[in-house]
Formats: C-alpha cells, sequence, structure tokens
C-alpha cells in the first residue's frame, strides 16, 4: 500500500512539474505568406500527431522551449493549409568546445514523398503576431506583440482572417475565455485538473497530519472550501494562459 501511494503521488508530481516545463516560452512554428515568415502562437499538427505519434528519435529531446519536438513551417496552396517542411532541433560541439545549433528536416521521414501534406484535419485559428514585441512572458505563447493576424480555418482550408491591434487582441480573448468557460471541454479539462490537484492535496495532507498532535476537526470544511477555491483559481489561470490550444474561431459563439 505504502509503494502504491509512493507511486501515485510520484507520478502526480511528475504531472505537475511537467506543467511547469510545458509553460516555458515555447519556440514556434511558422507560416509563410509570399516573402513573410510569421509565428504561429497555436500547432495545427498537434491533433495530427497524436494519431500518429512522432518517432521519438525524429524529435527534438531536453528543451523545454520546445515541448513538442519539432519546428513546422506552413504555407497557403489554392487556400489550403500545407506543411511546407518540418524540422528538428539538433546540436553539436565545434573545434572551440563551443555548442552550435542547427535544424535538421524530418519531412520525409514522417510524410514521405508526399509533398505539401495538407492539413485537411486541422479546424481552427492560426494565430500570428507580428511587430515589436510589448510584454515578454516567459510561459507558453503568452508574449504580446504589437499586431496580430487571426486565420480561422475549417477543415485546413482559409475561410476568413481578420487584423488585431495587442489591446483588441487581448480584449478578443478575454471574451473568448468567458465563452469557453461554459463549454464541455473546459469542464471536462477543469475537472481533471482539479483531480489532479486534490490528489496532491490530499496527500500532503496525509502526510502533515501524521507529523501532527493535534488534529483540528473543526476547521475540515472551511479546509475543503479553501481548497476548492483554490483550485479553481488554479484551473482558470492555467486554461487562460493555454487558450490560444482552445480558441477556434474568430467570432466568438454565443450560449
Amino acid at each position: 500500500m505504502c509503494f502504491m501511494r509512493f507511486s501515485k503521488i510520484y507520478f502526480l508530481l511528475t504531472f505537475f512539474i511537467s506543467i511547469k516545463l510545458f509553460a516555458t516560452a515555447q519556440v514556434p512554428d511558422y507560416l509563410i505568406i509570399e516573402k513573410d515568415t510569421l509565428m504561429i502562437q497555436s500547432n495545427p499538427l498537434e491533433g495530427y500527431f497524436k494519431e500518429h505519434p512522432i518517432p521519438a528519435n525524429l524529435i527534438t529531446t531536453m528543451s523545454t522551449a520546445n515541448w513538442r519536438g519539432y519546428i513546422a513551417y506552413f504555407k497557403f496552396l489554392n487556400g489550403k493549409l500545407v506543411v511546407e517542411n518540418i524540422y528538428k532541433e539538433e546540436n553539436k560541439n565545434d573545434d572551440n568546445d563551443k555548442t552550435e545549433f542547427f535544424l535538421t528536416s524530418i519531412y520525409k521521414d514522417i510524410f514521405g514523398e508526399n509533398k505539401n501534406f495538407e492539413c485537411n484535419f486541422y479546424s481552427g485559428l492560426l494565430i500570428c503576431p507580428s511587430g515589436k514585441m510589448l510584454e515578454y512572458v516567459h510561459m507558453g505563447y503568452s508574449s504580446v506583440y504589437e499586431n496580430y493576424n487571426l486565420i480561422e480555418l475549417k477543415d485546413g482550408v482559409n475561410v476568413k482572417s481578420r487584423k488585431f491591434t495587442a489591446q483588441e487582441f487581448m480584449d478578443y480573448k478575454r471574451e473568448y475565455f468567458k465563452y469557453f468557460k461554459k463549454t464541455d471541454e473546459y469542464k471536462q479539462k477543469a475537472n481533471e485538473f482539479k483531480e489532479m490537484t486534490a490528489e496532491i492535496d490530499k496527500s500532503l495532507d496525509i502526510r502533515a497530519s501524521g507529523n501532527s498532535k493535534n488534529k483540528n476537526k473543526e476547521n475540515k470544511y472551511l479546509k475543503e472550501k479553501e481548497a476548492a477555491y483554490r483550485a479553481d483559481k488554479q484551473v482558470e489561470s492555467f486554461m487562460f494562459i493555454f487558450l490560444n490550444d482552445y480558441m477556434k474561431t474568430i467570432e466568438i459563439p454565443f450560449n
């Protein structure tokens, strides 16, 4: 029993450590539009790779700034989003023992001879910031830029786009979050996260109570309410930080 409990606590702690690693500012994917190459604060291939995982030897390892393990370049052909190329990051030491970083294409290893692989599986937003960085945030894609170009896709096809200033984009993001909090997807993710935090809190409480001679039962209800409130706030903060992954449309749905 002790070993099983330890294993469960270890798994939960590992889960939260991984969240902190994912929270590190991330290297983006890119969208090529004519002569411009724009950063994308979203990752269109993630859903595809959940169904068709990349072999471990083909992804970047040991990089908290690239948790997905690759950098993809996209473009539009006849209004359809396609993969132009995809790379893994590698490094080597030069003659002076300085580390050099470089990109190696893994396109053929993943997509074979099928050039311009079509992303017809993707429906959602390409969030492309541009201009000067106004605020650096060391977490996911949270850094703020002067301008944003949002491109909405349906089954990989460009259906509409809209440009925002930084303030307009943040206002849009806050309004979208109000909608998102009402969805079943948010509720499911929130419950999963709260169950994880509750398990850790419970485990820590058991250890603390085991080392204490005084057990104040009168505060049990208050502790439960405080824990629930804290869990709700943690979920809200976490989900808002990573809201780019859940924004699907330029026009905010009403429900």
